[in-house]
């Protein structure tokens, strides 16, 4: 029978082996699961990084080539932010007032931006220019702080920069990096501060076929630059700026300008933005002209074109600069707008071809076939003569002959046997042909011209130069570059200094129209011999560039920069026309003055004395009469550059209300238009390591914590004793 009396014992199977086992197996069960969600926290916190940021590089890579093959829309800012991934392209806004005298435009840019940052940075920016642009005067406005830049060498002009960015003070240095790219660094611009950089420049005004073109750039194709490329010479001192980003907003761009073409224009037009045009003063060759609306995106080049009124005379304009104690005059020559008719000069030219091995295949078959078409362009009038060499030297005639039939096909048949074989002696045939008897029928107001047709491969090019700068007798040489890669060096400085002019012929299918358009050209010279007579009080006082004046052609104006120590008031013109001696008396008017003559001149002067180089001038003595006219001018040079910097230390000026809610607008717009990009706020980007950390610790505790429950509960359950 059943005791119940008997005592109860109750055993506790939660610490038999059974429950033991059981317990430790879901303990590794609990800490499997725990080690992969450690480990795979782990992972996406080193993965998801890194594939963020090889999105972002292959992104911003995608952006550099996108840019690199359009249009950068305008100069391109790049603060030096520390950290890179803060770097984006920001816009500079311009504003453009432009000044046309003649064929010479002066040109006032104001280029603005802000540093959007919340720290002192350098900015670097470059601007695109017209390749035979010359920098006049630079002055930047820092913040309140204003810094006028000038003209010093250029290995000091860096130095000084870069001591002045380590000092704190606010510098600018402008460079050149190719004929038409500048860059420009400015030092230590406060945070969130605006810049204001105005540069004038002049530049020149293209003319084809009696029209007038100004081409102001305004946006940039970016150049691919690679890594391993080896910079040029003008590039060592400033790195190409490559855009990181798309800029945050587009480039704006107003611009105004005044025309006085110096002489009576019509057909005022431009091919690329919409314009008004308004007369100025009734008069005929100046007018007023602005955008069809205030502001443009700088996504293209600015052009504006006007056409000459007809005029079967040739006209002489003439603009005057006052520059301390010297008078700055530019006469610009203007020939009659004329069809070519048959009333030529005379001419006695002097064809020299070269045979020598380096012209052998293509080169020697363009060769001949350039001499056979100049050949039979031949006029009645005119004499000539083929001079073939290599080491040697083989004359079709003793002298010049009469362009008949008869010696036209001598030539013809004389062109025909040569062969390109050995050595490239140019020295004897060139002075040959400066020397040659010409027809006994020719007249003596015959022009003598030479038509130089060469690859150009010599190594004496200095012997050369020196026989054509020292040759006695008027001669005009034009050089024919022939094959892949002609000596452009000397062929243009050949042509420069014969008072010609050189062509190249790269392909065998351009041969007919090429040389068709040069013998044309040379053919109808409008006015030969050009000389000028100055006044007898100021023709001791008088320096004038080009010195050797060159023929004035058909549909090529001509510009000649004179300055003297007293006022010029007249000057007498002298030349030969096609029928009869031409003379004009220009009356300088002191009203038609204009910026940017003297800087014409001096850039004249520095070109003039960089070729006297080619002659044998001292390079010291060159170099030292360069730096000391482009100081004296305030106009760059290949030895100088514009350097600008606060002249002393003072506490950064707080910025007009204006001014600062200008800035803080334009920092919001920035915000809204690229939100994803920290641009000014560094310290957006901590925080999210300590919440890593914290999240892997919860993710860690969360098992134990569990496990510990869990114990408590079974107790909790476990009957008392």
């Amino acid at each position: 029978m059943f005791n119940s009396n008997k005592k109860l014992i109750l055993i506790d199977y939660q610490n038999s082996y059974f429950y033991q086992q059981k317990r430790k197996k879901l303990r590794r069960k609990y800490y499997k699961i725990m080690i992969i969600i450690v480990f795979l926290a782990l992972l996406s916190a080193v993965i998801v990084p890194l594939a963020q940021a090889n999105t972002d590089n292959t992104e911003r890579h995608s952006q550099i080539n996108s840019t690199t093959n359009g249009l950068i829309h305008g100069p391109q800012l790049i603060f030096d932010h520390p950290d890179s991934s803060q770097r984006v392209a920001l816009p500079v806004d311009l504003n453009a007032q432009v000044k046309v005298s003649g064929l010479v435009a002066y040109v006032n840019v104001t280029q603005v931006f802000i540093n959007p940052y919340n720290m002192t940075l350098e900015g670097k920016y470059q601007f695109p220019l017209p390749e035979n642009a010359a920098i006049k005067h630079l002055k930047v406005n820092v913040a309140g702080t204003e810094i006028i830049g000038e003209i010093m060498e250029k290995k000091a002009a860096k130095a000084r920069y870069k001591k002045a960015k380590t000092q704190g003070k606010k510098a600018s240095l402008v460079q050149q990096q190719r004929p038409n790219l500048f860059t420009n660094n400015i030092a230590n611009i406060p945070a969130q501060s605006r810049v204001v950089v105005t540069l004038q420049f002049i530049m020149p005004v293209t003319f084809d076929k009696n029209q007038a073109t100004l081409k102001l750039p305004l946006a940039m194709t970016a150049r691919y630059h690679s890594d391993n490329a080896q910079p040029s010479p003008a590039e060592e001192d400033s790195a190409i700026i490559v855009p990181i980003a798309n800029a945050l907003a587009k480039s704006q761009a107003s611009i105004n300008i005044e025309l006085n073409a110096g002489v009576e224009i019509t057909n005022i037009d431009s091919n690329s933005h919409q314009i008004k045009v308004q007369q100025l003063n009734h008069d005929k060759s100046s007018y007023l002209i602005t955008l069809a609306h205030e502001q443009t995106l700088a996504n293209s080049d600015f052009t504006l074109s006007w056409q000459l009124q007809a005029n079967e005379k040739p006209q002489v304009s003439s603009f005057t600069e006052k520059v301390a104690d010297e008078y700055f005059t530019l006469l610009t020559f203007f020939p009659p707008q004329v069809e070519a008719t048959t009333n030529t000069f005379a001419r006695d030219i002097i064809f020299i071809i070269d045979t020598s091995g380096s012209m052998q295949g293509n080169s020697m078959t363009q060769a001949k076939a350039s001499l056979q078409q100049a050949i039979s362009q031949l006029g009645k009038n005119d004499s000539f003569n083929i001079i073939a060499f290599d080491n040697s030297v083989d004359l079709l005639f003793p002298m010049t002959n009469m362009a008949s039939d008869y010696n036209i096909g001598q030539a013809q048949q004389f062109i025909k046997n040569l062969n390109a074989d050995g050595g490239t002696e140019m020295y004897r045939p060139l002075s040959q042909a400066l020397v040659m008897a010409r027809a006994a029928q020719q007249t003596q107001q015959a022009i003598r011209q030479v038509v130089f047709i060469t690859d150009g491969a010599v190594s004496n090019e200095f012997e050369l130069m020196q026989l054509l700068s020292g040759a006695q007798q008027k001669f005009r040489l034009f050089t024919v570059g022939i094959g892949a890669a002609p000596n452009g060096y000397f062929m243009k400085k050949a042509a420069q200094f014969g008072r010609g002019s050189y062509v190249f012929i790269q392909n065998s299918a351009d041969v007919q129209r090429q040389m068709s358009a040069l013998m044309a050209k040379i053919n109808h010279p409008a006015i030969s011999n050009i000389e000028l007579i100055f006044d007898s009080q100021v023709h001791q006082e008088v320096e004038v560039y080009p010195k050797r004046i060159a023929d004035l052609y058909l549909g090529e104006p001509m510009q000649i920069a004179v300055k003297s120590k007293l006022p010029i008031t007249s000057v007498q013109v002298m030349g030969n026309t096609t029928t009869e001696p031409w003379y004009q008396q220009v009356i300088i008017d002191d009203s038609s003055s204009a910026h940017g003559i003297s800087t014409l001149w001096a850039r004249r002067k520095i070109a003039d004395l960089l070729d006297t180089l080619v002659t044998g001038a001292d390079k010291q003595q060159v170099k030292a009469q360069v730096i000391s006219t482009s100081l004296a001018h305030q106009t760059l040079s290949p030895y100088t550059s514009f350097i600008a910097v606060e002249k002393k230390i003072v506490p950064l000026p707080l910025m007009a209300k204006n001014s600062l809610l200008s800035a803080k607008s334009k920092l919001t717009n920035l915000a809204k238009a690229h939100e994803n990009l920290m641009v000014a706020m560094p310290k957006t980007a901590l925080g999210w390591h300590q919440q890593l950390l914290i999240g892997l610790l919860l993710i860690m505790l969360a098992p134990i914590l569990l496990c510990f429950a869990a114990r408590r509960k079974s107790y909790a359950l476990k009957p008392k004793s």
